[in-house]
């Protein structure tokens, strides 16, 4: 198997993803990675001069890069590493570089699975329950129809089935409420879709306070509403394990901190969302991975890892069976 690194153009240090893609490899002597970047900068953080495989980029795509320069800058990183996994080269990209430009060139160089119509990014987010919860869409679309919904469910039933080990996993859309009536048309039009589809285990409209808890295993929504809620679970948790060491660094919690510290410390790694840190860019000809554009060694690790599982166990093969 071979893998598509990206290792330009995102807030942190290049070796940040070097270190990454060295230690996968150490622990998958299935796997190869190739590295897409400046090869002066990259040689110079290798142990070895033939460590990995490098394909020179003289372009970066930056963060401030729009959508339409990205299309016009072909010797970038990004590119470049789409265009391996487009032309069959490696078997999967990964990139923490502009969200936008990712997905409008993996869009277009890539391109969806026939009878899909959008693609769309699904992380794996922690639960209190230990199961975890597929959500998405969480960024690729900010506006989204009723069957762009359904077809987000179909795909990501198949994920769960495959990848995660769910048979017959819940599935429900994002709304303000659970009744029938709340909502846009495009919610009512997937509640319908979703609803006559037997092959399906639809539970309904559910409420964002609910996620955390593992009501479903998969949760479906526009990519704005998406974005919004992962972002928001994210800080809340973040603020919350902030607030737990500011309380205990007080004298008077230090024999409380003493017997709670191991909960906490679990707590904190469970939700901790490095440990999660990729999200699949499921509805493509090719598995695709996008992480947070201030990756860090964990990241890029749990992110190559995602990318990993989904090749390694056929995840595009049987989304186009199923949708057969």
């Amino acid at each position: 198997m071979k893998l598509a690194l990206d290792v330009m153009g995102f807030e942190n240090d290049p070796n940040e993803a070097i270190q990454a893609a060295r230690d996968f490899v150490s622990k998958h002597n299935d796997v190869s990675i190739i590295l897409f970047g400046n090869e002066n900068i990259i040689k110079a953080k290798l142990l070895t001069p033939n460590e990995f495989e490098i394909v020179h980029c003289s372009d970066i795509i930056h963060m401030d890069d729009t959508p339409i320069t990205a299309l016009r800058k072909n010797e970038t990183s990004m590119y470049k590493a789409i265009k391996s996994a487009a032309d069959g080269i490696t078997d999967g990209v990964l990139s923490a570089g502009s969200t936008a430009c990712y997905v409008l060139l993996v869009y277009g160089l890539i391109r969806t699975i026939p009878g899909i119509n959008k693609p769309a990014f699904m992380p794996y987010v922690p639960t209190s329950n230990g199961k975890g919860l597929t959500l998405l869409d969480v960024g690729a679309n900010k506006e989204c129809s009723g069957k762009d919904l359904y077809q987000f469910a179909q795909m990501a039933k198949i994920y769960c089935e495959t990848i995660r080990g769910i048979n017959n996993p819940k599935i429900g859309v994002i709304n303000i409420g659970s009744e029938k009536e709340k909502g846009f048309a495009y919610h009512h039009e997937a509640n319908i879709l979703l609803k006559t589809d037997n092959s399906l285990n639809y539970v309904g409209f559910i409420e964002t306070r609910e996620l955390l808890n593992g009501i479903v295993d998969i949760a479906v929504c526009d990519g704005y509403t998406g974005n919004i809620t992962l972002k928001a679970s994210e800080g809340a948790l973040k603020t919350v394990t902030n607030s737990l060491k500011v309380q205990y660094k007080k004298p008077w919690n230090w024999l409380g901190a003493l017997f709670s510290i191991f909960a906490i410390k679990g707590v904190k790694k469970t939700f901790d969302y490095k440990n999660n840190a990729g999200a699949l860019v499921i509805g493509l000809n090719k598995i695709a991975v996008k992480t947070h554009g201030n990756a860090d060694y964990q990241q890029f690790y749990s992110s190559l890892s995602m990318l990993y599982r989904s090749v390694k166990n056929n995840v595009i093969d049987k989304i186009k069976e199923n949708l057969k």
